[in-house]
Protein backbone atom coordinates (compact mmCIF):
# COMPACT_ATOMS: atom_id res chain seq x y z
CA UNK A 1 0.00 0.00 0.00
CA UNK A 2 1.37 3.29 -0.80
CA UNK A 3 1.64 5.99 2.39
CA UNK A 4 2.18 9.46 1.71
CA UNK A 5 3.43 11.51 4.68
CA UNK A 6 4.26 15.58 4.31
CA UNK A 7 5.37 17.55 7.26
CA UNK A 8 6.13 21.07 7.97
CA UNK A 9 3.74 22.87 6.00
CA UNK A 10 4.03 25.76 8.00
CA UNK A 11 1.00 27.30 5.65
CA UNK A 12 0.96 30.93 4.28
CA UNK A 13 -1.90 32.50 2.65
CA UNK A 14 0.33 34.32 0.45
CA UNK A 15 1.48 31.49 -1.31
CA UNK A 16 -1.60 29.57 -1.28
CA UNK A 17 -1.36 28.72 -5.22
CA UNK A 18 1.69 26.09 -4.15
CA UNK A 19 0.05 24.68 -1.61
CA UNK A 20 -3.29 24.20 -3.91
CA UNK A 21 -0.62 22.79 -6.45
CA UNK A 22 0.74 20.27 -4.08
CA UNK A 23 -2.58 19.53 -2.29
CA UNK A 24 -3.37 18.42 -6.16
CA UNK A 25 -0.09 16.60 -6.73
CA UNK A 26 -0.69 14.75 -3.63
CA UNK A 27 -3.91 13.55 -4.89
CA UNK A 28 -3.34 13.02 -7.86
CA UNK A 29 -0.75 10.05 -6.94
CA UNK A 30 -3.95 8.09 -5.14
CA UNK A 31 -2.39 7.29 -1.85
CA UNK A 32 -4.05 4.86 0.34
CA UNK A 33 -3.24 6.70 3.17
CA UNK A 34 -2.40 10.60 3.70
CA UNK A 35 -0.56 11.88 7.30
CA UNK A 36 0.95 15.31 8.14
CA UNK A 37 3.77 14.98 10.31
CA UNK A 38 3.53 18.15 12.56
CA UNK A 39 3.90 22.03 11.35
CA UNK A 40 1.03 21.93 9.71
CA UNK A 41 -0.05 25.72 10.19
CA UNK A 42 -0.34 28.52 13.06
CA UNK A 43 -2.90 30.58 14.15
CA UNK A 44 -5.29 27.77 14.57
CA UNK A 45 -7.20 29.77 11.51
CA UNK A 46 -4.45 28.40 9.28
CA UNK A 47 -4.25 24.91 10.68
CA UNK A 48 -7.83 24.69 9.69
CA UNK A 49 -7.56 26.01 5.98
CA UNK A 50 -4.25 23.72 5.74
CA UNK A 51 -6.21 20.88 6.18
CA UNK A 52 -8.82 21.76 4.24
CA UNK A 53 -6.70 21.98 0.89
CA UNK A 54 -6.40 18.17 1.37
CA UNK A 55 -10.48 17.60 2.15
CA UNK A 56 -11.30 16.09 -1.17
CA UNK A 57 -8.32 13.32 -1.36
CA UNK A 58 -10.25 10.31 -0.72
CA UNK A 59 -8.25 7.76 1.71
CA UNK A 60 -7.57 8.24 5.49
CA UNK A 61 -6.15 11.36 6.25
CA UNK A 62 -3.93 11.73 9.49
CA UNK A 63 -1.79 14.05 11.40
CA UNK A 64 0.25 14.91 14.57
CA UNK A 65 0.77 18.36 15.61
CA UNK A 66 4.10 19.93 15.66
CA UNK A 67 5.77 22.84 18.16
CA UNK A 68 4.67 25.38 15.82
CA UNK A 69 0.77 24.45 15.92
CA UNK A 70 0.56 24.80 19.54
CA UNK A 71 2.10 28.26 19.67
CA UNK A 72 0.25 30.39 21.57
CA UNK A 73 -2.15 33.05 20.34
CA UNK A 74 -5.69 33.39 20.03
CA UNK A 75 -6.07 30.46 22.28
CA UNK A 76 -3.09 29.58 24.99
CA UNK A 77 -0.83 26.34 24.19
CA UNK A 78 -2.61 24.50 26.48
CA UNK A 79 -5.97 25.21 25.39
CA UNK A 80 -4.58 24.41 21.45
CA UNK A 81 -3.15 21.46 22.98
CA UNK A 82 -6.23 19.42 25.06
CA UNK A 83 -9.20 21.26 22.88
CA UNK A 84 -8.57 23.28 19.99
CA UNK A 85 -6.03 21.25 17.44
CA UNK A 86 -8.11 18.00 18.25
CA UNK A 87 -11.85 19.84 17.22
CA UNK A 88 -10.35 21.28 14.17
CA UNK A 89 -8.59 17.67 13.15
CA UNK A 90 -11.99 16.04 13.69
CA UNK A 91 -13.88 18.62 12.11
CA UNK A 92 -11.75 18.59 9.15
CA UNK A 93 -11.93 15.01 8.45
CA UNK A 94 -8.22 14.11 9.77
CA UNK A 95 -7.93 11.84 12.55
CA UNK A 96 -5.29 12.84 15.85
CA UNK A 97 -2.95 10.37 16.41
CA UNK A 98 -2.33 11.47 19.76
CA UNK A 99 -5.28 9.76 20.41
CA UNK A 100 -5.49 6.56 18.85
CA UNK A 101 -3.65 4.20 16.82
CA UNK A 102 -5.41 3.50 13.52
CA UNK A 103 -5.20 0.42 11.32
CA UNK A 104 -5.02 -0.23 7.39
CA UNK A 105 -5.06 -4.05 6.28
CA UNK A 106 -2.25 -5.61 8.57
CA UNK A 107 -0.12 -2.11 9.17
CA UNK A 108 -0.57 -0.31 12.57
CA UNK A 109 -0.33 3.38 12.31
CA UNK A 110 0.89 5.38 15.73
CA UNK A 111 2.20 8.70 15.86
CA UNK A 112 3.05 11.64 18.30
CA UNK A 113 4.22 15.11 18.59
CA UNK A 114 7.31 13.44 20.56
CA UNK A 115 8.34 17.10 22.42
CA UNK A 116 12.04 16.88 23.54
CA UNK A 117 13.42 15.71 26.63
CA UNK A 118 17.14 17.27 25.59
CA UNK A 119 18.31 13.57 25.28
CA UNK A 120 19.46 14.54 21.54
CA UNK A 121 21.79 17.13 23.23
CA UNK A 122 25.36 17.23 21.93
CA UNK A 123 27.51 14.65 23.10
CA UNK A 124 30.83 16.61 23.26
CA UNK A 125 29.31 19.99 25.21
CA UNK A 126 29.36 19.19 29.29
CA UNK A 127 25.67 21.02 29.90
CA UNK A 128 23.37 18.77 31.62
CA UNK A 129 19.14 18.82 31.47
CA UNK A 130 19.24 21.43 33.81
CA UNK A 131 21.38 23.58 32.13
CA UNK A 132 19.05 23.35 28.86
CA UNK A 133 16.28 24.47 30.85
CA UNK A 134 17.52 27.25 31.38
CA UNK A 135 19.42 27.94 28.54
CA UNK A 136 16.19 27.69 26.67
CA UNK A 137 15.03 31.28 26.58
CA UNK A 138 18.05 32.61 25.04
CA UNK A 139 18.27 29.38 22.21
CA UNK A 140 14.43 28.36 21.28
CA UNK A 141 11.61 30.54 20.28
CA UNK A 142 8.96 27.76 21.98
CA UNK A 143 10.07 29.28 24.82
CA UNK A 144 8.73 32.64 23.58
CA UNK A 145 5.46 30.82 22.01
CA UNK A 146 4.87 27.83 24.12
CA UNK A 147 2.91 28.71 27.22
CA UNK A 148 1.80 25.22 29.04
CA UNK A 149 2.31 24.81 32.68
CA UNK A 150 4.03 21.86 31.93
CA UNK A 151 7.92 21.21 31.61
CA UNK A 152 9.85 19.83 28.48
CA UNK A 153 10.39 16.53 30.34
CA UNK A 154 7.04 16.13 31.63
CA UNK A 155 5.54 16.62 28.56
CA UNK A 156 7.78 14.00 26.65
CA UNK A 157 6.97 11.24 29.19
CA UNK A 158 3.39 12.10 29.05
CA UNK A 159 3.30 11.50 25.31
CA UNK A 160 6.19 8.76 25.42
CA UNK A 161 3.22 6.86 27.95
CA UNK A 162 0.27 7.70 25.51
CA UNK A 163 2.49 6.64 22.22
CA UNK A 164 3.49 3.04 24.26
CA UNK A 165 0.10 2.30 25.08
CA UNK A 166 -0.75 2.14 21.67
CA UNK A 167 2.16 0.48 20.09
CA UNK A 168 1.04 -2.38 23.05
CA UNK A 169 -2.15 -1.93 21.71
CA UNK A 170 -0.58 -2.67 17.64
CA UNK A 171 1.64 -5.80 19.50
CA UNK A 172 -1.65 -7.13 21.39
CA UNK A 173 -3.36 -7.35 17.55
CA UNK A 174 -3.47 -10.17 15.40
CA UNK A 175 -4.67 -8.74 12.58
CA UNK A 176 -1.82 -6.20 12.28
CA UNK A 177 1.85 -7.23 10.95
CA UNK A 178 3.66 -4.25 10.48
CA UNK A 179 3.75 -0.84 12.59
CA UNK A 180 4.59 2.92 10.88
CA UNK A 181 5.81 5.25 13.32
CA UNK A 182 5.13 9.04 12.62
CA UNK A 183 6.65 11.33 14.97
CA UNK A 184 6.96 15.41 14.54
CA UNK A 185 10.40 15.77 16.60
CA UNK A 186 12.67 13.07 15.57
CA UNK A 187 13.63 9.84 17.75
CA UNK A 188 16.62 8.36 16.26
CA UNK A 189 20.17 9.43 16.62
CA UNK A 190 21.17 9.02 13.37
CA UNK A 191 18.32 11.51 12.51
CA UNK A 192 19.85 14.99 14.38
CA UNK A 193 22.21 16.85 12.71
CA UNK A 194 25.98 17.35 14.67
CA UNK A 195 27.32 20.77 14.79
CA UNK A 196 31.12 20.32 16.54
CA UNK A 197 31.87 23.37 14.47
CA UNK A 198 29.42 25.97 15.62
CA UNK A 199 28.43 26.60 18.99
CA UNK A 200 24.59 27.74 18.76
CA UNK A 201 24.09 24.98 16.60
CA UNK A 202 25.39 23.02 18.89
CA UNK A 203 23.26 23.95 21.94
CA UNK A 204 19.93 24.05 19.77
CA UNK A 205 20.59 19.86 19.32
CA UNK A 206 18.78 19.33 22.59
CA UNK A 207 15.62 20.95 21.18
CA UNK A 208 15.70 18.70 17.91
CA UNK A 209 14.64 15.66 19.13
CA UNK A 210 13.86 12.82 21.58
CA UNK A 211 15.77 10.00 22.01
CA UNK A 212 14.45 8.98 24.71
CA UNK A 213 11.73 7.91 23.00
CA UNK A 214 13.23 6.23 19.86
CA UNK A 215 15.13 3.96 22.44
CA UNK A 216 11.59 2.62 23.18
CA UNK A 217 10.32 2.68 19.59
CA UNK A 218 12.64 0.48 18.57
CA UNK A 219 11.68 -1.92 21.05
CA UNK A 220 8.83 -2.90 19.96
CA UNK A 221 8.57 -6.15 17.56
CA UNK A 222 6.15 -4.72 14.91
CA UNK A 223 7.76 -1.39 14.65
CA UNK A 224 9.25 -1.48 10.41
CA UNK A 225 9.19 2.47 10.01
CA UNK A 226 9.58 5.49 11.62
CA UNK A 227 9.14 9.01 9.87
CA UNK A 228 9.95 12.42 11.43
CA UNK A 229 9.59 15.78 10.47
CA UNK A 230 10.66 19.04 11.87
CA UNK A 231 14.69 19.21 10.58
CA UNK A 232 13.16 20.57 7.04
CA UNK A 233 15.83 18.60 5.37
CA UNK A 234 15.40 14.93 4.79
CA UNK A 235 17.14 11.63 5.17
CA UNK A 236 16.95 8.09 5.04
CA UNK A 237 18.38 5.79 7.79
CA UNK A 238 18.03 1.83 8.00
CA UNK A 239 18.76 1.30 12.14
CA UNK A 240 18.55 -1.94 14.15
CA UNK A 241 15.71 -2.49 15.90
CA UNK A 242 15.89 -5.08 18.66
CA UNK A 243 13.62 -7.28 16.25
CA UNK A 244 14.99 -6.34 13.29
CA UNK A 245 15.72 -3.61 10.60
CA UNK A 246 13.93 -0.39 10.74
CA UNK A 247 13.39 1.97 7.87
CA UNK A 248 13.47 5.45 9.13
CA UNK A 249 12.83 9.01 7.30
CA UNK A 250 12.99 12.72 7.97
CA UNK A 251 10.89 13.88 5.46
CA UNK A 252 12.25 17.55 4.65
CA UNK A 253 10.77 20.58 3.29
CA UNK A 254 9.37 23.49 4.48
CA UNK A 255 7.26 26.25 2.80
CA UNK A 256 8.82 26.78 -0.54
CA UNK A 257 9.92 23.83 -1.25
CA UNK A 258 7.32 21.69 0.02
CA UNK A 259 7.60 17.82 -0.22
CA UNK A 260 6.19 14.62 0.76
CA UNK A 261 7.54 10.92 1.41
CA UNK A 262 5.56 7.99 -0.19
CA UNK A 263 6.28 4.89 1.73
CA UNK A 264 4.96 1.86 -0.49
CA UNK A 265 4.43 -0.55 2.20
CA UNK A 266 3.48 -4.50 1.63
Amino acid sequence: MRILITADLHYRPAERAAYVAFAESLRAAEPDCFIIAGDVGHPLRLFRKTLQLFRDMPCPRLLVAGNHDVYRGEYSSQDLWQTQLPQATHEEGFIWLEAQRFTLGRLGICGTMAWYDYSSRSPHLPHTAADYRTLKGQMNHDADYVDWPWSDVAMARYLARGLARRLDACEADPVVEHVLVVTHMPIIAHAIPDYPAHSRWSLLRAYLGNLTLGDLVVGYRKVTHIVSGHLHRPGAWTVDGRHGPISCHVVGGGPGALQALCLEIV
